[in-house]
């Protein structure tokens, strides 16, 4: 399980919901390879994750892609 999947579970949000943070520049298929972690995730990738997590879950916590992103998942 990956640092995102985690956070997504534990809120009990789904891909959708991430993607709606950013529907211009974000979709589903991003989302989902970040939450399974089977192939590496693109720097690009990760920076619009994390962007649309920190609007998502809470303005007082802000993740930054080494939180979401272990330098051995990237």
């Amino acid at each position: 399980m990956t640092k995102v999947d985690e956070i997504l579970s534990a809120g009990n949000w789904t891909n959708h919901d991430v993607v709606e943070q950013l529907p211009e520049n974000l979709n589903h298929k991003m989302v989902q390879k970040a939450r399974l972690g089977k192939k590496p995730v693109p720097r690009h990738t990760q920076d619009l994750l994390t962007e649309a997590l920190n609007r998502l879950i809470n303005p007082e916590k802000v993740f930054r892609r080494e939180d979401l992103f272990p330098a051995g998942e990237s």
